[in-house]
């Protein structure tokens, strides 16, 4: 059994696990540079020394019938040292062997019942290992440093070729001597109240008018559907008693084919049928409602192009942004002997054909618990404000305090402060892709836009710039930002006696 111990070595300790330790990091290459080794925690823990490496395996050399065993050892500077398990690295001949013979002579279990283990080193074993283990501490290893034995074997179990040690750790993390991970303080801004809450449904409606007629036949083509939808709209605003109707603009447009002057008259007439029809069904006063034209619409059907696959969309774009309306119809019409405007007549041409209707309303003022419920069913008849303080009834980081900054951004998308909350919330949760997306679009000028961006830099480990604009920030009094700058100097600190 003497021999075989020679060059079997434990692997218990090699495992895929995730947790690390910044503050212990080292990183070395042993084995002629062959293999890279990157110590990611040696901390004193109670009575024991945990050690967690990485290993790397990839580029290693040893030959078919060889065995590399390689071997943690602390030890310290007056000699003292404790080797730790082994590992062994075997080449594809050699380990063939060595499965063989601890069959032939029964030593299956007491190899398991010792750790032993051993690496194959094939193709697939060509990859980083996490190493963990863990030992008794003793007073003498507070100075211990850690090397690397590596022992390389022939053939023959037990023969020595090369033995080696090299440094690997300079010292162990003492208890005592922690990390200290800042603790971030994110800035909010309460948004201005609003003296009045305007908002406004828009909807397009695609009508059926027979032939060079404006009268709307309800029961034409798709008219059933689409006046169904805006008077849907229209009965849910009038009804809703947390608001007021203020306006009703309808405007309508027609698709850039045939006589300008007969497509404004189009345009207008399909408005007016539409408002003469609401005005009588609709249940709003009439006086409330507004028609205008908007003609031949080309901008809409820039949009439409730009977002469709026809094609030569390049070239059509060119056309209608370069050209005035009558030249744009006879290049278009000549595009491609014709087949591009075929494609536009019968694709997009229908979608510019549409009546767009606008209900103006204005939206209540809610008390605190009123907004706690109205921001579940109608959000967006909230301000910005009454949603800072529903967000505010609950603890800050909370699930709910945090959801009330995400509906606030996506009612108001472009709001510099609604963004600028979002993004604070985002850091809460280490969000930072979504924190910093939020940024982009929040107030550059304002301090808490300084802080917060100085939490997102702590946070993707660049303490310097994160230093920089806490101070910016702290120069307009934000309390968070003060609070962070002495985080990043209790950090400082304690980084400085783990270099110690």
């Amino acid at each position: 059994m003497k021999k075989i111990y020679n060059c079997i070595i434990g692997l218990a300790g090699i495992l895929f696990i995730t947790t690390f330790d910044s503050s212990a990091q080292t990183e070395s290459v042993i084995f002629d540079g062959q293999i890279p080794v990157k110590i990611q925690r040696l901390r004193q823990v109670d009575d024991s020394v945990q050690l967690i490496m990485d290993i790397d395996l990839a580029n290693v050399k040893i030959g078919a019938e060889r065995s590399l065993v390689l071997t943690p050892v602390l030890i310290s500077p007056q000699g003292r040292e404790v080797k730790l398990k082994n590992i062994m690295l075997n080449g594809r001949r050699r380990h063939k062997a060595f499965k063989r013979e601890v069959t032939l002579n029964g030593w299956e279990r007491e190899v398991k019942k010792a750790h032993y283990s051993v690496l194959p080193l094939t193709k697939e074993n060509r990859k980083i290992y996490r190493y963990t283990q863990s030992v008794a501490f003793e007073n003498w290893m507070r100075e211990a440093r850690m090397d690397m034995e590596t022992d390389l074997c022939g053939c023959a179990a037990g023969s020595v070729q090369q033995v080696t040690s090299e440094k690997v750790a300079n010292r162990i993390v003492l208890e005592g001597a922690k990390e200290y991970h800042a603790l971030p303080n994110v800035a909010y801004i309460r948004p201005e109240a609003e003296q009045v809450k305007a908002r406004s449904e828009s909807a397009d409606i695609f009508l059926d008018f027979p032939v060079g007629r404006t009268e709307i036949n309800p029961g034409f083509g798709n008219n059933p559907r689409e006046l169904a939808k805006i008077e849907q709209i229209m009965n849910e605003i009038r009804t809703d008693k947390n608001l007021t109707v203020t306006g009703v603009i309808i405007t309508g447009y027609a698709s850039p084919e045939g006589d300008v002057n007969f497509n404004n008259q189009l345009s207008r007439g399909r408005a007016e049928a539409l408002r003469n029809y609401l005005s009588m069904r609709a249940g709003i006063s009439g006086h409330l409602y507004q028609t205008g034209f908007g003609g031949e619409d080309w901008e809409g059907l820039a949009r439409l192009v730009q977002n469709s696959y026809i094609e030569p969309k390049g070239t059509i774009l060119s056309i209608i942004n370069y050209y005035n309306p009558a030249e744009r119809k006879n290049r278009l019409k000549a595009l491609n002997g014709g087949r591009a405007y075929q494609q536009l007549l019968h694709t997009l041409y229908p979608q510019l054909r549409r009546v767009v209707a606008k209900i103006d309303y204005n939206a209540k003022n809610f008390q605190v618990e009123e907004a706690k419920q109205v921001i579940r069913t109608h959000p967006k008849q909230l301000s910005l404000n009454e949603m800072f303080l529903v967000a505010n009834t609950y603890k800050e980081g909370s699930k709910e305090f945090m959801e009330v900054f995400e509906i606030a951004v996506k009612i108001f998308p472009d709001d510099p402060v609604a963004n600028l909350n979002a993004a604070a919330s985002a850091l809460l949760t280490k969000d930072l892709s979504r924190a910093e997306r939020y940024l982009q679009r929040a107030d550059k000028n304002a301090p808490e836009y300084y802080n917060n961006l100085g939490v997102l830099s702590m946070m993707q480990g660049n303490n310097a710039r994160a230093k920089n604009l806490f101070q910016r920030a702290s120069e307009s009094d934000i309390d968070a930002a003060t609070r962070n700058l002495d985080e990043l100097r209790k950090k400082e600190n304690a980084d400085k006696q783990l270099k110690n």
